[in-house]
């Protein structure tokens, strides 16, 4: 070291001589190369690496370097290598030492010398001092503990080189230097210079975290709050993990975490984090500060000030990944603090955050979700029991508090209701389910779900718990009581559903009573050892059938028949009506008969419902009956219609089985039985309504045994008393009988008082009339008959659109012999002289035969029309006959009587011409298919007239082939 002292002297002289010959260069130039900048050799291929020189070997170069080394530059860089040796020399030895005392003596001494060396060469050079020099004195006399002397030599640095590089960490150390002196305004001062230098500098972290401090350590604790976030920000990155982070920056960050804890606990604590935040903005590390302000508050024991920080912190953020584990640290702390209040509370706001009701756990996958299981798995034990009990408890102090005013005391306050309590726990039940549907408690649970749902009477979501339990979980231990409760609960949803109006209540009673149903079958078939499984099965059989779900019944009816063991005999009773019953209406009418036989056998005749069982008995074996119509078995169904008076005597379906027996006997035209059977009908039952029913039973009978007087007297009673359309129909009938029988005077008085009662129907009455016509006829009674003709046309025009074919073609046909006996008339009066007056009779008779000729035609009844055409041609060849064939007056000479005759035939001869034109147009008929005795008549007529066109036979002939 001696030796290092002596060459530092030596060189100075010989450095300032040199220094003036380079006025003008620059600090490189000045202090020369170091030997990095020395000129590298080539290295050759098998260049072997040099071992690692020690500082003493490179001590020693430097030495040997310095002694043939000629330019001062080199020289002066020489030495500071030394001095820098030094400094590293005394840096090992001071990390080596076991004992306190000072390393850097000898490295100050260097540097002080250079230091001097240099200011003296800037000073000739007009040049600053070495900042790099200054710098290292600084730090040597740090290591060395000599912090004033370092301070004033960085103070010296900091005021000659202000943009100097070494300037940041100078006033940094300076900075230090102040805080540790109690001089925090000078610090901060400090600490800001150093942070205005840039982010580049490796000290503005360390500046920033400081100048926190400082306005800490100064009171300002808002002021230091943006400080110790912003050192937060460079150090807790966001995508970092904290176990990232170097040592360094780990230290830093919990330091600072921890010192915002205790400004935020001097302020308002968390409310104060979220003040402040909102205005800074908020980080992703914003958890952190709420989680050590809690430790910080826990750790003094200020238990409700950190539970309410970790609640706080949750309400902010309810759905940030560290919520959940605040929430139970909040709940934990509130454990150990000893706040059994306020535990509850934040349980339940546990469950509401993070539950599986909640958005948090919709939002997060299975493995989220299992860290929060165990935690709702207790909570959620814990709240529904808790208020449960609860519950229980308020609906017996109300018992109590009723009971006692009802003893005449006033209990000082009535409780509070309890289904807030009861539906609290239910709910709770129901996450529980569905936060652990595979737990094996999850039966109990729900059981206890469908009494909370129940106690707060909520009864539909009662009977969907217990309905869970017994039919879904099927559980040994609860099911059977939760199968039995929800039957009986919806029989009171059923009773409400029935209070209510009858428009809003039918469908959801319908609805109550078809799940009700289900329930107690599914009970029967899950639970078939309860004792109540049968009387719960019977009532929903009983339920079904008024349903009218006969199939469903039967079916239901016949298991409860056969259960085993047998049931009492009520229940027995009541399975074997419905199953005879359901087959009854189902048309399983011999199942139904066995059915009811079986019934019979368990009933004595005092049973009030004996008769009722026996008339259905009868009613099956009708129904069978008529399934044997239906199948055309009428001689079975009849034996077995007539075997009713055997098992039901004297019942309305024994009356109707024999009545619709003598029915069949008829229809089989088994007339000798069917009247043995009326007979005894009328003996058996002459007051029932059906005996005045039998009058035309017997007197289809009697007609059909050809005893037609006997028959036509039936219906003649029947036409006196009755419904208004038996009697008419009865009296016409009658009239036929009478008919039928010879008695044609009675049948005369019947039609007669048929037509003058019962003008309608019509066609009828027509016939009636036209009967009357023919009776008449039969009779001799001629004016009658032309009566009862006259009475056809009447009734005919009368009717007008009414008209039928039948009474148009009647009238006509009365008309026709009107008519005719007008045309006999007609022809009967001879023209005889004087010609004038009898010409003018004939002419009259014409012209009334003529009218009613063509009133018939205008019937447009073919058969008539064609006979009153030809009668009408008739009437003019009469007429011109007449005329050629009249009385000749007396006294005329020949002459005169040949011009006589030449008139007449001029009179004639038109009427002829007309005659032959009417006949020509009859018997253009045939051309249309109409060839009557008129239409060959008419041929005949014209082959008189006009024998060459329609004398040969052939032409007649042809005309009917035309036809045809």
């Amino acid at each position: 070291m001696i030796k290092a002292r002596l060459l530092f002297v030596v060189a100075f002289s010989a450095i300032l001589f040199s220094a003036c010959a380079n006025r003008d260069k620059s600090y490189k130039t000045i202090y020369g190369d170091t030997l990095a900048d020395l000129p590298k050799r080539r290295v050759a291929e098998n260049y072997m690496p040099v071992p690692i020189a020690t500082l003493d070997q490179i001590e020693d170069s430097y030495r040997s370097a310095f002694e043939v080394a000629e330019d001062s530059k080199i020289k002066q860089t020489i030495l500071v290598r030394l001095a820098d040796i030094e400094m590293a020399r005394s840096e090992n030895e001071q990390l080596d030492a076991t004992e306190q005392k000072r390393f850097f003596d000898d490295a100050i001494e260097m540097y002080e010398q250079l230091v001097t060396l240099d200011a003296e060469k800037a000073e000739a050079l007009e040049l600053p001092t070495n900042e790099r020099l200054l710098y290292q004195l600084s730090k040597a006399y740090a290591l060395d503990g000599r912090i004033e002397e370092s301070n004033e030599v960085l103070t010296r640095l900091v005021t000659e080189f202000p943009d100097s590089a070494f300037s940041a960490e100078s006033d940094f150390r300076r900075a230090e230097l102040a805080f540790s002196n109690g001089n925090y305004d000078l610090a901060e001062s400090l600490y800001s210079k150093v942070m205005a230098v840039g982010e580049d500098t490796p000290f503005y972290t360390n500046a920033l975290y400081m100048r926190g401090w400082t306005r800490f350590k100064s009171d300002r604790y808002r002021a230091s709050i943006p400080s110790f976030t912003e050192v937060l920000d460079r150090t807790l990155v966001e995508g970092r993990n904290f176990d990232e982070l170097s040592n360094s920056q780990r230290n830093m960050a919990q330091d600072t975490l921890r010192v915002l804890s205790i400004v935020f606990s001097y302020l308002d604590g968390a409310e104060t984090i979220s003040e402040v935040y909102s205005n800074l903005g908020e980080r992703h590390y914003q958890f952190m500060l709420y989680s050590n302000l809690g430790e910080l508050y826990f750790e003094k024991e200020q238990f409700n000030d950190s539970a309410e920080t970790y609640l706080h912190y949750v309400r902010r953020f309810p759905s940030t990944e560290q919520s959940p584990a605040f929430s139970v640290k909040a709940i934990q702390v509130y454990e150990l603090g000893g706040f059994p209040s306020l535990v509850l509370p934040a349980k339940e706001e546990f469950v509401f955050n993070y539950g599986a009701n909640s958005e948090f756990w919709k939002t997060r996958d299975e493995a989220k979700r299992a860290q929060l299981k165990p935690y709702l798995k207790t909570y959620l034990t814990e709240l529904s029991s808790y208020y449960h009990a609860e519950g229980q408890a308020l609906d017996s102090r109300l018992a109590e508090y009723e009971t006692l005013t009802a003893s005449g005391k006033r209990p000082k306050k009535r409780p509070e209701p309890s289904r807030t309590n009861y539906l609290k726990a239910a709910g709770l039940y129901q996450e529980y389910v569905t936060t652990f549907p595979q737990d094996p408690k999850i039966p109990e649970l729900t059981y206890l779900q469908g009494e909370a749902y129940y106690s707060a009477g909520d009864l539909e979501k009662s009977v969907d718990a217990y309905d869970s339990v017994a039919f879904q979980f099927i559980d040994k231990t609860f099911g059977a009581d939760a199968g039995y409760n929800s039957v009986l609960i919806m029989g009171e949803l059923i009773e409400a559903a029935g209070d209510k109006k009858r428009s809003e209540s039918v469908s959801e009673s319908d609805a109550w009573l078809a799940r009700k149903i289900n329930s107690a079958i599914s009970f029967s078939d899950y639970y078939s050892t309860d004792e109540r499984a049968v009387p719960v099965l019977t009532k929903a059989t009983q339920e079904v059938f008024q349903q009218g779900d006969f199939v469903r019944a039967e079916t239901l009816a016949e298991r409860l028949t056969q259960w085993q063991p047998a049931q009492s005999n009520e229940l027995q009773k009541t399975a074997w009506l419905i199953l005879s019953h359901s087959r009854f209406d189902l048309q399983k009418y011999a199942l139904a008969e066995a059915a009811y036989r079986q019934l019979l056998s368990r009933l004595t005749q005092a049973d009030a419902l004996y008769p009722e069982v026996a008339e259905r008995l009868a009613a099956t074996i009708f129904r069978q009956a008529e399934t044997q119509i239906a199948s055309e078995d009428r001689e079975g169904a009849i034996e077995r219609l007539l075997s009713i008076r055997d098992v039901a005597p004297a019942t309305e379906i024994a009356i109707k089985g024999q009545y619709d027996a003598i029915n069949y006997l008829i229809e089989l035209q088994n007339w000798s039985r069917a009247e043995l059977e009326l007979d005894d009908f009328r003996r058996r039952y002459a007051p029932h309504e059906l005996a005045s029913t039998l009058l035309p039973k017997y007197a289809l009978v009697y007609q059909e045994t050809e005893q037609w007087e006997k028959a036509a007297g039936i219906l003649s009673a029947m036409a006196q008393s009755g419904d208004p359309e038996a009697k008419r129909t009865s009296q016409y009938l009658a009239a036929e009988l009478y008919q039928r029988s010879g008695n044609l005077r009675r049948s005369i008085r019947h039609y007669r008082d048929y037509v003058n009662t019962y003008p309608e129907p019509f066609d009828l009455a027509t016939e009636a009339r036209f009967n009357l016509v023919e009776l008449n006829e039969k009779t001799g009674d001629t004016r009658e008959k032309d009566f009862w003709l006259n009475k056809l046309i009447d009734a005919n025009k009368k009717i007008g659109s009414g008209a039928t074919p039948r009474s148009r073609s009647l009238a006509a046909m009365a008309m026709m012999k009107f008519a005719n006996d007008e045309f006999d008339s007609f022809k009967r009066i001879k023209l005889s002289l004087p010609i004038k007056n009898s010409m003018s009779r004939k002419k009259s008779a014409m012209e009334t035969t003529l009218k009613m000729y063509t009133e018939i035609m205008d019937f447009g009844i073919a058969d008539y029309v064609t006979e009153a055409n030809h009668r009408i041609a008739d009437i003019y060849a009469t007429l011109s006959d007449d005329l050629m064939n009249s009385q000749r007056p007396n006294g005329l000479d020949a002459l005169a009587l040949e011009q006589y005759e030449i008139l007449l035939e001029e009179q004639a001869f038109p009427f002829e011409e007309k005659a032959i034109d009417i006949f020509a147009s009859n018997t253009s008929r045939a051309q249309k298919g109409i060839y009557d005795d008129w239409v060959k008549q008419s041929f005949e007529s014209l082959a008189g007239f006009l024998p060459a066109r329609y004398g040969k036979k052939e032409n007649v002939v042809e005309a009917s082939d035309a036809i045809h």
